[in-house]
């Protein structure tokens, strides 16, 4: 573990990019800024870093968290069989699940609190990017007591969802930046403009939350199942806590919190996920973990990259032995298909490795992919 006054770098294996060093090193020297801490999924951001959670006092700095607010895991049970699940016989049933809801959302946006705004039909989609619906089943139990307390039964396949407030969140950024553009400028969490920001963050929030359920509610039913709640956690998001007396703002940018419970940390399409426990009370890694296995491979650089080495064809499967991982890919954009090749990822097994060494997690339960969904067509990567 490196570390310095107030940037501290969670990676003791884990290859973390030179550039993203850098800007996790320069957010720390914004004023209001009193830690920062980079995961072992650090990689670099538009903005700044992801893979990091940002301690500021009394100052708030929206461009940190980014346009994706409320971004996050859902892991749900499903009555599907983990084994003779019969995955191509449900894929063909599946459909698309890109297309807004034909379903009335009311009901769903009233119970999670949401106003009245223009992204509705946003609803229950997933988006583009890094984002999927993902049909998994076990692969390992670490901790049989823990796993049964979460709710996750090795005999039933579960759905996992990776997406956030798809157009919403990016326009409560883009309202904010439209009275303090630029990083690095503090907005102080009382002014009317921090006020403002807040209020609509939490609304992005909420709404992501909505989103995510619906998606896994969309999933399951066109698989012939239906989807039980067992986990949501964002890692996309700002929170106040009472740090050493200190009125603190944690920004979450590709964090997900240590202080809520069990998470997800998922892989890639061809690599296992994590469900995990933090363990001990936090402060020492920014009450923060790993969201992922963290970008090695830029978006931009991976068509040109894979693109002699794998036909199109060959990545919408996966068959990895050495993993025990067999599934299938729906992904009707041809460029995402290879920005999202499992190689473009760092191996999530080293970045579980690193906080399990560092003594900040155990490891409840490993799953495996057997059928993940992208997009039926092309991706709609309205996420911010």
């Amino acid at each position: 573990m490196v570390s310095s006054k107030t940037s501290h770098l969670f990676s003791q294996g884990t290859w973390v990019d030179h550039q993203a060093t850098l800007q996790l090193g320069k957010s720390a020297e914004f004023p209001g800024m009193v830690h920062v801490f980079g995961m072992p999924d650090l990689h670099v951001g538009k903005v700044g870093p992801v893979g990091a959670a940002f301690h500021s006092v009394d100052v708030i700095y929206p461009e940190l968290v980014g346009g994706d607010i409320g971004c996050g895991m859902h892991l749900g049970a499903t009555d599907i069989p983990a084994r003779g699940h019969a995955v191509q016989k449900r894929l063909r049933r599946l459909g698309s699940i890109d297309e807004p809801w034909s379903g009335d959302t009311r009901e769903l946006a009233a119970s999670h609190d949401l106003d009245e705004s223009r992204y509705e039909r946003g609803l229950g989609t997933i988006g583009g990017g890094n984002h999927f619906a993902e049909l998994q089943v076990v692969h390992e139990i670490a901790d049989a007591e823990a796993a049964s307390r979460i709710g996750i039964n090795p005999d039933f396949a579960l759905v996992l969802i990776h997406s956030g407030s798809r157009g919403l969140g990016q326009s409560v950024l883009e309202s904010h930046l439209g009275e303090s553009a630029g990083l690095g400028r503090a907005v102080p969490a009382d002014s009317n403009a921090g006020r403002s920001y807040i209020a609509g963050h939490e609304q992005a929030r909420r709404f992501a939350r909505a989103n995510r359920e619906l998606i896994a509610h969309r999933f399951a039913e066109g698989l012939g199942s239906k989807s039980s709640p067992l986990l949501d956690v964002g890692h996309n998001f700002l929170e106040q806590r009472e740090i050493g007396g200190a009125r603190t703002w944690i920004h979450r940018k590709g964090a997900a919190p240590s202080d809520r419970g069990p998470v997800v940390i998922p892989g890639s399409r061809g690599t296992w996920s994590f469900v995990v426990e933090p363990l001990g009370d936090g402060s020492r890694n920014g009450f923060s973990l790993a969201h992922g296995a963290g970008r090695k491979i830029p978006r931009g650089h991976c068509r040109e990259k894979f693109m002699d080495s794998y036909t199109r064809e060959e990545l919408l499967s996966v068959n990895d032995k050495k993993l025990d991982i067999k599934s299938h890919v729906v992904c009707g954009d041809r460029d995402l298909v290879f920005e999202e090749h499992p190689k473009a990822y760092k191996d999530i097994r080293q970045v579980i490795g690193d906080m399990v060494d560092l003594g900040i997690i155990k490891v409840v339960a490993v799953l495996k992919p057997v059928l993940t969904y992208k997009t039926s067509g092309t991706a709609d990567d309205g996420d911010g």
